[in-house]
């Protein structure tokens, strides 16, 4: 074996290695994958879902394997192009179009799901039941997230009352908490 190849790996070499990192990246990133409903996720974060610390738990878990995941299949890519990188111009201009793409397809993806998020704020504001006085903290994030503007001089009332248009809610009587209760007790609320 020549000196120079123990000190670099030839190009074949280093592309198996990005392969086997972007294997490695996979897997964690598959892993860290929950699959949860739209629905459910809302739920929970409103606290009408039932409670469970395995959650809490799985979420670090989760976040850590998602950043071990990227680095690893980044790594990989990197050396896969390192490995080849005999390049040319329109080879970079192959490249610069695809990132420009893909900052394209996010912007898209982005709106869409900002889209989505609004409609079903809607679609669960409608069906539950909800005192937006409560938790005004919560109140501001979904006027935010609706887009309704919030001024210094605006009462309380007067906010809530613009949340509650925005989500198509009429103002709902006070649910008892006898009913509250029975309906929180039956399986699949």
């Amino acid at each position: 074996m020549p000196v120079t190849s123990l000190c670099i790996m030839e190009t074949p070499e280093l592309a198996v290695v990005g392969l086997t990192c972007n294997v490695v990246g996979v897997f964690f990133l598959a892993n860290s994958i929950r699959f949860r409903e739209p629905g459910n996720a809302l739920r929970d974060a409103l606290g009408v879902a039932g409670r469970s610390l395995l959650k809490v738990r799985d979420t670090a878990l989760n976040n850590i394997q998602v950043i071990i995941g990227f680095l690893f299949v980044t790594t990989g890519f990197l050396l896969q192009i390192v490995a080849q990188w005999d390049m040319q111009l329109t080879t970079l201009l192959a490249c610069g179009g695809i990132i420009m793409f893909a900052g394209a397809v996010y912007a898209i993806g982005a709106y869409s799901s900002r889209r989505a998020f609004r409609k079903l704020l809607r679609e669960f504001f409608q069906s539950q039941q909800w005192s937006f006085q409560d938790d005004m903290e919560l109140t501001k994030e979904i006027g935010e997230a609706l887009g309704v503007p919030h001024a210094k001089d605006m009462t309380v009332e007067a906010y809530v009352h613009s949340v509650r248009t925005a989500l198509g809610v009429q103002n709902q009587p006070k649910q008892s908490s006898a009913d509250r209760a029975r309906r929180i007790a039956l399986p699949g609320r």
